[in-house]
């Protein structure tokens, strides 16, 4: 709805004077009045000077004047019964009758007519000639007066309206200018809500007269009938808000009166309709049945939380929802080895939404599942510890099917939201004219509360972009995973130096010299992020010095400054397809950055490893480096595959050092590095690889031109062994040092009952997993995702399934833990730590400053133990948003892809059988897309169940005879591969899959 009030001059404005504008709006009742034609006089027989418009008498009429006898209500609405409401005249039932709409619901049609709402851009017009020219004693001259009047009188009966008063009233247009604060105080005693009825500026001193004309508010007021809270006449009048006397007002309330009686007859009389009963017989048993409640249950007090913990009776846990039924969430219980908890239905997860701290009441096994040995225990939740769910999310706004002037819905994209209402406060411009216009529109909305289980209140909080534009939808992912991505202001310039910072003398002094030592770095093409570089040097003795060397951010990241505090909450770098958001300022990064040919401050790791890959030593220092060349992975790994070709592309070399230099230091580390890693699986560490799609993008536009899938080579893994050597070795003294304060990275067991599921599932197929440990998962797992294995369909399945009872790896302080909880599952180690990234981890900082108190570069830090454990939370839910937000810029691009080359036809792999659909994964792109089988099958399905009775694990299909093509008979199973069309769907990036007949 517009904002009238920016249309208005600042100053007050004179009602009375007529405007000197012709504009009306097409629906309203003077346009209405001006089609169906009224008599006017002819100017032959005009005695007086013509009058205006609204003051024209139609012929044969009478003008309604004030009277001072005591007639009744009654009389007065048998009287007021042939009053035009706009101008005062009197009509004759003849007139009427020719003016009535003729067809079936002409009654009906004419009464939504002459309540069609106006949207005037001006002020009110004047007032018209019912009212008389003396203005009765309680007349408001003065805006002053307006607004005492306003607090005085009307704030009182606002709480004693009707419902239908309100919303009327709200929807006024001649309120939409107005703003009575004075009225806000009283307002807030009396507990009843704001609207911007009471929080709008009597504008004109005509405003309640001509308010109180119009045929929408005259209708809200009542003269008794079967509320008894409603406003009758003889109440304004002791509110002195008519005058004692039989006011020109009071006929039209009285008509008012009597059409809200007659339609309540009507509508009596439609309920009592033969139609009506036979509907109401016919769902008699419907409504008998019992109703599910639509109003949560009050949480429980933190007292009674705490002792239903202490005696087992409820669990505590992150709550997770499925994005694909919302009704189901679910809660991991101490013991991995049972099931999850099952919290089936809205009401029952109690205003939880994904990822909160909740606390849940185990329910009897009579409210579990039933006929199976081991039962899915459920629950509800009873109290939320931390809502770490931001309680905002991305949609479009759309009108109530009713067309609602109150409140509209906004429909999340993510259904794990509830649906909102929204109050028309916060509706944007003109939304209920051009719904159109916003139908393709993201907003982000914010929940502000949730009573009832259908529906929660929200509000919009900022507009995001239209649906389908690149640029909107990369926002839209940002918000939606709350991602702050504001630039640092000009406040922190001053806390680092510039760009043509010159390292000084004094501090090379403190450091160790490695200026001379032949240093590079291996990273994706183009990287600007250079965190880490290697070296290798061969001893006296045959064995190497192997360094790794990691920028010393936290040398120019002070502690406990503004920025050190904006860089803790961004926490880390957000890497969308088309940009990265850095966590620190971009000058810094670059300032901090390994560039070759200059000289830059690091944090080293060194090792002495001999030939055969045993490690002997280690230390640490902080160093002064000169790196030689940047890398990418492709030169890296064209001197690992000896192709002759290797130096025709590579980069420049700086520091005196050759090609020759760089190559032989690339070979030794690759052997080296093959040995740790065949050690590390051999000694029980796990591996899941998920598909991950890179893209080229368009110079021009943005959109993608082409992508890849992205492989691990043995140049990544080379990188790969180094940084986890360097965060283990790390690990272990910062935690001998420091073991309140230590900064680590743990990885729990994965849910044991799931696992066993999945083995128990492919075990009919001829896959065995052995789950006892990470170790032997990995080792029963590498025949089928192996390097040796050619079906990488299967590969893809399998990774997928293993990924899904996974637990998410965590930082944690390791004050108050016990063992168990510091081990890292799929590495396999007892102690974990990231160390190697402080240009796009703030966890890493952490680290580093750990370690330099460790070696006496400055003091131990005297850091309270909450708020390392609030920096390890924040860290957790910033890396954890940020790649739920590369995952989904991935899967824009690629559906933008699809989408620009649709329709595609690839193949796809099975992942998962159902009994109407199917899971698979597109094996080009490594998209997960779901494939309904419905009404628009052209044949016939159906599923059955493996000897495992797990999992619905195969479907046969009968495809019907077509004209060119005979029936054809399918099974679809896990592994199965398919032929898929992808094409655009009806939204602006959204991709539907289908099944392609087989030939």
């Amino acid at each position: 709805m517009s904002n009238l009030r920016d249309n208005l001059p600042d100053k007050s404005v004179d009602g009375s004077k007529p405007s000197t504008s012709a504009f009306r709006p097409k629906g309203s009742i003077i346009n209405m009045k001006q089609k169906i034609g009224s008599p006017s006089k002819s100017p032959a027989k005009q005695k007086n000077p013509p009058a205006s418009p609204r003051q024209k008498k139609p012929k044969d009429s009478k003008v309604v004047t004030q009277t001072t006898t005591n007639t009744s209500i009654d009389d007065m609405t048998a009287q007021a019964a042939n009053i035009n409401i706009d101008t005062g005249v009197v009509i004759n039932n003849e007139t009427a009758q020719s003016r009535a709409p003729k067809g079936k619901h002409a009654k009906k049609k004419e009464n939504l007519k002459k309540l069609q709402l106006q949207m005037p851009t001006l002020p009110p017009q004047g007032i018209a000639n019912i009212v008389q020219s003396t203005a009765p004693a309680n007349m408001i001259h003065t805006q002053q007066q307006v607004q005492d009047f306003f607090s005085k009188n009307i704030g009182p009966l606002y709480a004693s309206t009707t419902p239908r008063y309100l919303e009327n009233l709200h929807h006024h247009p001649q309120y939409q200018f107005m703003y009575g604060a004075q009225a806000q105080p009283q307002l807030q005693r009396r507990s009843i809500p704001n609207t911007p009825i009471l929080m709008q500026e009597p504008r004109s001193p005509q405003y309640l007269n001509n308010a109180l004309q119009h045929p929408l508010l005259s209708k809200s007021f009542s003269t008794g009938g079967r509320d008894p809270s409603a406003i009758t006449l003889e109440k304004l009048v002791a509110s002195n808000l008519v005058a004692p006397q039989i006011h020109p007002y009071a006929l039209l309330l009285g008509q008012a009166a009597a059409a809200a009686a007659a339609s309540r007859q009507q509508q009596e009389k439609t309920k009592s309709s033969p139609k009506r009963n036979r509907n109401r017989n016919k769902n008699k048993n419907k409504e008998s049945e019992p109703k599910e409640e639509k109003t949560f249950e009050a949480y429980l007090t933190p007292e009674q939380v705490e002792e239903g913990l202490k005696n087992n009776e409820f669990i505590e846990g992150l709550i997770r929802i499925n994005p694909k039924m919302f009704t189901h969430a679910y809660l991991s219980g101490t013991d991995r080895s049972e099931q999850d908890v099952l919290i089936d239905g809205v009401r029952n997860r109690n205003r939880a939404l994904e990822g909160d701290l909740v606390v849940a009441k185990l329910l009897p096994d009579s409210d579990s599942e039933d006929g199976k040995e081991n039962k899915q225990k459920k629950g509800k939740v009873v109290f939320i510890k931390e809502k770490n769910h931001t309680r905002t999310c991305i949609g479009t706004l759309k009108l109530m099917p009713d067309r609602n002037r109150q409140k509209a819905i906004f429909l999340p994209r993510d259904h794990r939201v509830p649906r909102l209402n929204i109050p028309c406060t916060s509706w944007p411009t003109n939304f209920y004219f051009e719904e159109k216009r916003y139908e393709n529109t993201l907003f982000l909305a914010k929940i502000l509360d949730w009573t009832d289980t259908r529906f929660a209140v929200g509000t919009i909080s900022c507009f995001i972009g239209q649906s389908g534009d690149m640029e909107s939808e990369s926002r839209a992912i940002l918000a939606q995973n709350d991602l702050d991505v504001t630039p640092f202001g000009p406040n922190v310039r001053d806390l680092y130096p510039r760009l043509d910072y010159t390292i000084p003398e004094e501090e090379i002094k403190l450091r160790e010299d490695c200026r001379k030592l032949c240093i590079f770095s291996i990273d994706p093409h183009n990287c600007r992020d250079i965190d880490d570089a290697v070296s290798c040097r061969e001893l006296e003795n045959g064995n190497y010095e192997i360094g790794v060397h990691i920028s010393d951010v936290a040398h120019f990241l002070t502690e406990n400054t503004i920025l050190d505090e904006k860089v803790s909450e961004k926490a880390t770098t957000i890497y969308l397809v088309e940009k990265a958001y850095h966590m620190l300022p971009d000058d810094l990064c670059m300032l901090c950055s390994l560039f070759p040919g200059v000289d830059k401050l690091a944090f080293s790791v060194f090792w002495e490893i001999t030939k055969d890959a045993k490690v002997l030593k280690h230390r640490f220092a902080k160093t002064v480096i000169h790196s030689c060349a940047q890398l990418s992975y492709e030169h890296a790994q064209a001197v690992l595959d000896g192709k002759e070709d290797a130096q025709k592309d590579f980069p420049e070399i700086y520091n005196g050092f050759q090609y020759s230099d760089i190559h032989k230091v690339i070979k030794t580390l690759g052997s080296i590095s093959a040995i740790f890693r065949k050690n590390r699986f051999d000694g029980g560490a796990l591996r899941i690889d998920q598909p991950k799609v890179a893209f080229q993008l368009s110079p021009t536009n943005g959109l993608p031109d082409s992508y890849y899938i992205y492989e691990s080579k043995q140049s990544h893994q080379l990188i790969e062994e180094f940084m986890l050597l360097a965060n283990m070795t790390v690990a272990n003294r910062i935690y001998e040092d420091h073991p309140t304060l230590a900064f680590l990275r743990c990885h729990p067991e994965p849910s044991l009952y799931m696992l066993r599921q999945l083995a128990k599932a492919l075990a009919p197929m001829g896959i065995d997993l052995d789950i006892t440990s990470a170790g032997e998962l990995h080792r029963s797992l590498l025949p089928y995702v192996g390097p040796d294995n050619t079906d990488r369909g299967k590969a893809m399945v399998l990774n997928m399934l293993c990924a899904k009872p996974m637990t998410r790896a965590k930082y944690f302080c390791a004050n108050g833990c016990d063992d168990e909880d510091f081990r890292h599952y799929a590495l396999n180690v007892p102690l974990y730590t990231h160390f190697t990234s402080p240009i796009r981890r703030y966890a890493d900082i952490m680290v580093h400053r750990l370690l330099a108190a460790s070696l006496n570069y400055r003091e131990t830090p005297k850091w309270d133990v909450d708020r390392v454990r609030a920096i390890a939370a924040q860290c957790n839910k910033q890396k954890y948003n940020a790649k739920k937000a590369g995952e989904m810029s991935t899967e824009l691009y690629t559906l933008k892809y699809i989408e620009m080359h649709s329709p595609l036809v690839t193949e796809a792999v099975v992942v998962e059988v159902k009994e109407k659909y199917i899971d698979v994964i597109v094996v080009s792109v490594g998209l997960n897309r779901r494939i309904f089988f419905n009404n628009d099958f052209p044949g016939e399905y159906n599923c059955i169940k493996n000897d495992a009775g797990a999992k619905l694990s195969k479907m046969e299909l009968t495809w019907k005879a077509t004209e060119t093509s005979p029936a054809v008979k399918q099974v679809i199973e896990v592994f199965s591969i398919l032929q898929v069309e992808m094409h655009k769907g009806d939204e602006m990036v959204k991709v539907e899959t289908k099944l392609v007949r087989p030939k």
